[in-house]
């Protein structure tokens, strides 16, 4: 299944957003990342935010994808994240999505 083009813009406005607007994205105390999920759905759209969702629900479910490597060969980002940091960024915006 190719990527879809929400996982594009996303990879990308995560690259420049994250260090830059939202310091603290790690901290469960801050808000940032759901704030960071929040400006993709206000520039993207709530389709892009389903779409995104249900592509990287998805990948979490292959047992055999790389997430790494599709990081890799799809992304508009630099590379940021390893392969279980990979796996817990989808999580959580799954997550978001599917409350939000």
């Amino acid at each position: 299944m190719p990527a879809p083009q929400a996982f594009r813009d996303f990879t990308l406005q995560l690259h420049q957003d994250l260090y830059l607007v939202y310091p603290g994205w790690l901290s469960e105390a801050s808000g940032a990342r759901h704030e960071l999920y929040q400006g993709f759905r206000l520039r993207f759209g709530d389709q892009a935010v389903k779409e995104l969702a249900a592509y990287l629900r998805y990948l979490l479910n292959d047992a055999e994808a790389d997430l790494a490597a599709h990081w890799m060969e799809n992304s508009k980002a630099d590379w940021l994240f390893d392969e279980a940091g990979l796996r817990w960024l989808y999580a959580d915006f799954a997550r978001w999505a599917s409350i939000s």
